[in-house]
């Protein structure tokens, strides 16, 4: 409806509230990605939330108002309510239908959502309120705010609150949060940051749980080995280690004071014994960008020959007692993390317990006959196994062929769609008029690029071509050829004969699950070989020995990749982790290269926001691998993120920097550089997850400007985040604190400030602003306290040995300790010494103790005191502390091979004789129906395409209880018969079949459906449900 036309007001006031409220008053089109088909459903409301009044909104335009309150429609009208005052006021008008004005009042009631109560209370997001009471108001913002034609603004940050945040209902169950579906509105409201409990948070899968949980007790962790070393920290902060000028404030980043800094440095005569090296012989250890102002050359002043002259530090070496409390954290540290591992153990046992969804009571069968594709068929095999049979059975095939041609399809689709002027919705397979509209939108971008100033058209010259070699930034009519090839390609596809890939059953009851795992146990021979050896015959498979695992989550599964056998997905694992080592040494250069090239706190923001960059990187090379389901591929994500960020972060570090600047005072100097990493740490990593500058665009620039609610809801699809990432950032930070504790025993506590602020922002991000993602399973958690958690602490067990042994990082041995007979100037004072930095000095005074060179960087293992040759630098202290630190090393190294990769490697060999499946947990005694939409989905067929907006469905649902499918599209609340509202996230209406059963259907309520005979082989996925009897009964009560 336009408003009023401004000529046939009778006075020249300007327009008063109704006429503005009119003015903004439209017939929201149907969702873009809908094909129109009528007149009838394009008029229909599509998205109408509200929190207010539980209940879903009106689905048909043709009912009246009371059948709209019957149906528990939020805008029931009463006389009180100020939607009923603009009844009155809009009825008077004499202008909108009485549909129409409903669906005014639909807005309005998404206006109302956005108060200040609604936000303190957590029904709706702060942002929301500010943008629908404020910014929305603005063209500047806003400036479709006047268009008719525009998507409504506040549907998608509707659509944002309901589907991409994660809600909760109102009413707890024994005094636990549940979570709701994706899409459901009644009687939810958003999570508390603060108040929901960290138990609540495996509710985003058992990953997800254990990551929390693993923040949580690393820190206490990390606190209580801070508290024991707080004598070293009062020790590198007193005179008698450093008695030098030190630091004379306590500031954020002055907190080097409690550091083996040591400011104490004297000048001494390097002499030259005979038969031992000279400093001069070794000029390149003074040669460097960090070492020039150290080695300096000036005159005797009675013989007239040259001296060289060494600037070292004097605070004492390894001490035994500091050494000692070090080792007691280290031995505090491999009893915690025992402790720990039993502890997260428990509590993915405890997460599973709690969360008794469809992985526990379904298994996937990876190697099923290729021409088994029929459900049933493998209902009844596996109703053997069942006490009370089986109750989702779905057959997946190897078309992934098929399924990337309607992907992209959709996607240029959507691409053409965001060409059209608003309003306009043309039906994609009327060929006509779809040359129509293109010709339209061709006329009209070639009309906006002639009025481009020069400036434009300069750079459009520049970029244009680059765009659109990389696919973007195409003529509409190459689109609309593109979608006419690819829908040939489509139909020549549909013509194949597709077989099975794997098979995903789920039983009735978790005993049925286990039973089957039991009976099914085979060995990787039996497997291989197709013999039956500790098999029964009578579990055979049409004479075939089936791979029976626990299936994932069936939000996780990765329908596209099931076809790929084992060895072509470890192929392509190895293809990319060398191409991941190879990335790993150019990083490595760049960060040499800043390293020597500028200063300590930019040097470790370009190490911040390598971190950054990395996981984009990564998870390009990932998405070359195949993987059966997400926990798969988020281990080989973290495995390649940790290699590169623990190599740039500590080990980069240590290597680059020389041993002579270790324990140096100056900003680019060791134990410096690594305080400044750890505060960028600490602030800027979490401040640079916050300020998710494309997200914010997306939400606050470009959706105002969206010209279709697909493009709109994109826009409010939340930040990405991966699982794998989180716990490399997690991992990182405990070899940091290993690594470096011998040097810097305060990084305990900056370490547990660092997971502080990791776990509050991560929580609050995963609340309120990253994108909905799969449900991972404890794969990534388990691996990473297994393997890398260990890693970190032996790894930081050989860095303190190390740094142990090469005290005091001076380069000089005594002459005197070393009886060696060195000859040094009868003067103690010289002038104008001229250093390698090419500085002069006019005066120096040095030591009466003679020192000549030693090499003190020894890297040989283990790190033991006899490394040092016939050359002495250490004290007999040290000595004997080195001594115990190497052989600990030697012990731990040992056990890392035998324990933690030596039990894999057993597992391995034991699996390839005899099955090695162990159950897990307790049976929670709970038929998998009782939870059918709260807990329990089925493995329903279904692909997570960035860009869209709701996940795309590749298989027939209507034969099955839609909860099984885990969301719901607001935009679509068809009663009557509920499979309909996901027709238009249903790829198998793309491009019409002889075998397709219907037609897609995107009329209101009550509409026929022209169905069809089933014929042939079935060319997508097959889902079949055979609910138990009650609760089939159950069901159809409620719908009654």
């Amino acid at each position: 409806p336009e408003p009023e036309d401004a000529n046939d007001r009778t006075d020249d006031r300007p327009p008063n509230m109704e006429d503005e409220e009119l003015a903004d008053a439209k017939v929201p089109l149907i969702s873009s990605n809908q094909p129109t088909t009528s007149t009838t459903s394009a008029t229909m409301p599509n998205i109408q939330w509200d929190d207010t009044v539980p209940g879903p909104p009106p689905v048909s335009p043709t009912m009246s108002h009371r059948s709209h309150r019957s149906a528990g429609s939020g805008f029931s009208i009463n006389e009180q309510s100020p939607r009923s005052a603009k009844r009155k006021k809009l009825i008077s008008r004499g202008i909108l239908t009485d549909d129409q004005i409903n669906l005014v009042l639909a807005d309005l009631a998404a206006e109302e959502q956005a108060t200040l109560l609604g936000a303190g209370l957590g029904k709706q997001t702060w942002s929301r309120y500010l943008v629908a009471n404020y910014f929305s108001k603005y063209k500047w913002y806003n400036p479709n705010r006047d268009n008719p034609d525009a998507p409504s603004l506040s549907k998608g940050w509707a659509y944002f609150e309901h589907f991409t945040l994660p809600r909760r209902f109102d009413e707890k169950s024994g005094g636990h949060d549940i979570r709701a579906p994706p899409g459901e509105a009644k009687g939810t409201k958003l999570y508390n940051v603060f108040m929901t409990p960290q138990e609540s948070l495996s509710d985003w899968g058992i990953g997800m749980g254990m990551y929390f949980s693993s923040l949580y007790a690393t820190f206490i962790i990390l606190v209580l080995a801070g508290c024991l070393n707080i004598v070293n920290i009062i020790y590198y902060g007193s005179d008698n280690y450093d008695p030098g000028p030190g630091f004379k404030t306590f500031t954020i980043l002055k907190m080097l004071k409690y550091s083996a800094v040591c400011t104490a440095r004297e000048w001494v005569v390097c002499a030259e014994p005979d038969g031992s090296q000279t400093c001069r012989d070794n000029f390149e250890q003074w040669n460097g960008i960090f070492t020039k102002q150290y080695y300096g050359t000036a005159k005797d002043s009675n013989t007239g020959e040259d001296v060289t002259l060494i600037n070292r530090t004097t605070c004492l070496p390894a001490q035994f007692t500091q050494g000692m409390v070090n080792y007691g954290t280290l031995l505090l540290l491999i009893l915690a993390m025992a402790v720990f591992m039993r502890y997260l153990s428990k509590k993915e046992v405890r997460f599973d317990e709690d969360n008794t969804s469809a992985p526990d009571y379904s298994v996937v069968v990876r190697n099923p006959p290729p021409d088994a594709i029929d459900p049933d068929e493998w209902r009844d095999f596996f109703d053997t196994f069942s006490d009370k049979a089986v109750t989702v059975c779905t057959v997946a095939l190897n078309n992934e062929q098929l399924l990337a041609k309607l992907v992209q399809r959709r996607k240029d689709i959507r691409t053409l769609k965001r060409r059209f002027s608003l309003g306009i919705e043309v039906d994609f397979d009327d060929e006509p008029a779809m040359d129509t509209a293109v010709e339209n939108a061709k006329r009209y971008r070639e009309g906006e690029e002639a009025q481009r100033n020069c400036l434009s058209k300069l750079l459009s010259c520049i970029f244009t071509p680059l765009s659109r070699c990389l696919g973007f930034g195409l003529h509409e009519t190459v689109i609309w050829k593109r979608i006419k090839a690819t829908t040939e390609e489509v139909r020549k596809l549909q013509q194949k004969e597709y077989k099975c890939a794997s098979v995903y059953v789920t039983f009735e009851t978790e005993q049925g699950q286990r039973t089957a795992l039991e009976a099914l146990n085979a060995s990787e021979l039996e497997v291989m070989t197709n013999t039956a050896m500790n098999l029964d015959s009578s579990v055979l498979f049409q004479g075939k020995v089936l791979r029976v695992e626990e299936a994932s989550e069936p939000n996780a599964v990765r329908w596209a990749d099931l076809d790929y056998i084992m060895l072509s997905i470890y192929l392509r694992q190895l293809i990319t982790l060398g191409i991941t080592f190879g990335l790993v040494l150019l990083s490595a250069f760049i960060l040499v290269i800043s390293r020597l090239a500028v200063g300590t706190i930019f040097f470790s923001i370009i190490l911040s926001t390598f971190n950054s960059i990395i996981p984009i990187v990564v998870r390009l090379l990932v998405s070359y691998e195949k993987h059966y389901d997400e926990g798969s591929m988020q281990k080989s994500l973290y495995v390649k993120i940790t290699v590169f960020r623990w190599v740039n972060t500590a080990i980069i570090t240590r290597a680059i920097t020389p041993l002579l600047v270790t324990i140096g005072d100056q900003k680019i100097d060791l134990i410096n550089t690594v305080n400044a990493m750890m505060i960028s740490e600490m602030i800027i990593s979490p401040l640079l997850r916050y300020l998710d500058f494309m997200t914010i665009i997306n939400r606050h620039y470009f959706a105002p400007r969206a010209k279709t609610e697909e493009e709109l809801f994109s826009c409010f699809s939340g930040g990405w985040y991966n699982l794998a990432e989180r716990f490399t950032d997690f991992t990182k930070v405990l070899l940091l604190c290993t690594f470096y504790s011998a040097f810097y025993p305060l990084m305990y506590f900056l370490g547990a400030g660092i997971l502080f602020a990791q776990y509050w922002m991560d929580k609050f991000l995963l609340l309120r602003s990253w994108q909905k993602a799969p449900f991972i399973g404890p794969e990534t958690s388990r691996f990473s306290r297994t393997y890398f958690n260990s890693l970190a602490i032996l790894l930081g067990a050989m860095s303190s040995a190390y740094a142990y042994l090469k005290s005091p990082f001076t380069m000089l041995c005594s002459c005197a300790e070393n009886n060696k007979e060195c000859a040094l100037p009868d003067t103690q004072e010289f002038t104008n010494v001229e250093l390698n930095s090419g500085d002069i000095i006019p005066e120096v005074q040095t030591s009466n103790e003679g020192f000549y060179f030693c090499n003190q960087d020894i890297n040989t293992f283990p790190p033991v005191p006899a490394n040092q040759g016939s050359d002495k630098w250490m004290t007999d202290s040290q000595e004997e502390l080195s001594h115990i630190y190497g052989w600990t090393c030697v012990v731990l190294l040992i056990l890392y091979i035998v324990v933690v990769l030596g039990q894999r490697t057993l597992r391995a060999v034991i699996s390839l004789v005899r099955g090695v499946y162990e159950p897990r947990g307790c049976n929670q005694h709970k038929d998998f129906s009782s939870g059918i939409g709260l807990e329990s989905f089925g493995y329903i067929p279904q692909l997570e395409v960035p860009g869209f907006s709701f996940p795309l469905l590749i298989c027939n649902i209507d034969d099955v209880d839609v909860r099984l499918i885990g969301w719901k599209d607001p935009n679509c609340r068809n009663e009557v018969d509920e499979h309909r509202n996901y027709d238009n996230h249903n790829l198998i209406f793309d491009v019409p079949y002889v075998s397709l059963h219907r037609t897609r259907n995107v009329t209101v309520e009550g509409s026929s459906v022209l169905r069809r005979e089933k014929k042939g082989r079935p060319i997508f996925s097959v889902v079949k449900h055979y609910p138990p009897e009650w609760a089939r009964q159950a069901r159809e009560n409620h719908q009654s």
